[in-house]
């Protein structure tokens, strides 16, 4: 199936699984990430399986990016909810 569209990736078209895996609904793109301490190695570790969609190239980066930022989100927030001695 190859999708593509021009309508603009949203973050109701996401699932949140974890607080490191995130899937676009619409794809079923799974986005898992390593949870490092610092984001930019936590982004570094992310890995995509699109399973057997064929996504165009421009609407698959907006899907990264939007993943992306939701898993930094995501980071975040736990961080913030652990006492200092665990983060």
């Amino acid at each position: 199936m190859s999708l593509t569209s021009t309508a603009p990736v949203t973050r109701e078209q996401f699932e949140i699984r974890s607080e490191v895996e995130v899937v676009h609904v619409p794809t079923g793109a799974v986005f898992r990430a390593y949870p490092y301490k610092t984001p930019d190695d936590m982004l570094q570790s992310v890995r995509v399986n699109w399973g057997r969609s064929v996504v165009q190239a421009d609407y698959a980066e907006q899907i990264r990016r939007m993943a992306s930022q939701l898993l930094l989100e995501l980071k975040d927030v736990n961080t913030r909810r652990r006492p200092a001695f665990f983060a």
